[in-house]
């Protein structure tokens, strides 16, 4: 089976892409999680690229955004956008919860993750890709 993953980041109505993880999709919430001093709390976007520079060779590709109206989806457009095995992680950057959407499931899943590295000082994301 392939353990597959996607995750976005928001922040009200704004969403990022979404980075698909091929493999160790289970420990996305990890991922997340060490990633978080990468992360930008005020920018979806930044923290697509804050979580591709603390993991590059985890990151298969970048999709492109739910389209309008993703706040309201519950499990079966979000099953539709993504019916794979760990389904989909959304990282609220407001309150730092991520939800999941797993595959097998009706109904979202607040999953631990530890995001206290947020707001710290931030590495800049060009200067660790220099290293």
């Amino acid at each position: 089976m392939r353990d597959e993953a996607l995750i976005h980041f928001h922040l009200g109505r704004r969403i990022s892409a979404g980075l698909l993880l091929p493999h160790n999709g289970g420990a996305a919430p990890e991922l997340i999680s060490e990633a978080a001093p990468w992360l930008d709390k005020s920018d979806p976007g930044r923290c697509v690229v804050g979580f591709c520079a603390a993991h590059p060779d985890l990151v298969g590709d970048v999709v492109a955004p739910p389209p309008d109206g993703w706040q309201n989806w519950r499990f079966v457009q979000w099953d539709d956008w993504f019916g794979r095995i760990n389904g989909v992680f959304l990282v609220d950057l407001a309150s730092l919860k991520v939800t999941q959407y797993p595959l097998y499931s009706c109904a979202p899943q607040v999953v631990r993750c530890d995001l206290s590295g947020l707001p710290r000082r931030l590495v800049p994301v060009e200067e660790w890709l220099d290293r």
